[in-house]
């Protein structure tokens, strides 16, 4: 029985690799050549992601690098503006003050004004009085020849 099983495995083995083995060696080919592609697509994928993401870090870098740039720009800007208005500001307060000295003094001026007016209204109003109460025919006469004597030597 072992004769027979050796002489039975023999043919086995020489049909197998007559008609069998050319398949089976080419499917293993194919299959090998197929996971060589998978490999080598993988390693191209992975060195494309590598890459990616090299390039999005130096954007990512890029894009903090502009952000610290950008708000030192508004920061900057941003005093400026506030440089200009606090110096437009004190500018019109300066103008508000001044403007307020001269409306004072003009105030002062018609208050002056108007207390010497009612102040000569009243020396005139109490010379009058002074006047109607002491002034006699006589004073008059004596004051109208003076005023023709005066006039006369102005006039020679």
């Amino acid at each position: 029985m072992t004769l027979l099983a050796a002489v039975n495995f023999t043919i086995f083995a020489l049909i197998i690799r007559r008609f069998a083995w050319p398949m089976i060696q080419s499917y293993l080919q194919d299959r090998r050549d197929r996971v060589v592609d998978a490999l080598d697509s993988a390693a191209t994928a992975r060195r494309a992601a590598a890459d990616l993401r090299a390039e999005f870090d130096l954007r990512l870098r890029s894009i903090e690098e502009d952000a610290v740039r950008t708000r030192e720009e508004l920061l900057t800007i941003a005093r400026r503006e506030a440089e200009r208005v606090l110096a437009h500001a004190r500018e019109a307060a300066e103008r508000i003050r001044t403007d307020a000295r001269l409306v004072a003094n003009e105030e002062i001026a018609r208050a002056r004004a108007h207390l010497q007016q009612e102040c000569a209204d009243r020396v005139a109003e109490l010379a009058g009085e002074i006047l109607r109460r002491e002034f006699t025919a006589t004073d008059q006469s004596r004051f109208v020849e003076d005023f023709i004597v005066r006039t006369r030597e102005s006039l020679s």
